[in-house]
């Protein structure tokens, strides 16, 4: 008896982890995906307001989490006060 109830529940754990896995997946691609959208949005001059609304955020701290700013735009932008100060 013991041997069936242990055979079960192996089971069901492999069950639950084969079946756990796909959606982990698909949860993890979709969260990577909203911050990549933030940082293109960023990157593109894109309001942190908008990007706000756009991801459904209330508080602009949690879009301030999801973005974050691309070594190559702050290169354009030192490269922008560079030629704004030139003589």
């Amino acid at each position: 008896m013991w041997k069936n109830i242990e055979k079960c529940l192996i089971t069901n754990r492999l069950r639950c982890a084969f079946f756990s896995f796909p959606l982990l997946i698909l949860l993890l691609s979709f969260h990577i995906a909203r911050h990549s959208f933030a940082c293109f949005a960023l990157a593109n001059k894109v309001s942190m307001e908008t990007i706000a609304k756009m991801l459904g955020h209330s508080d602009i701290r949690t879009t301030k989490i999801y973005t974050k700013v691309l070594d190559t735009t702050v290169s354009k932008e030192m490269e922008t006060m560079k030629n704004k100060f030139a003589i």
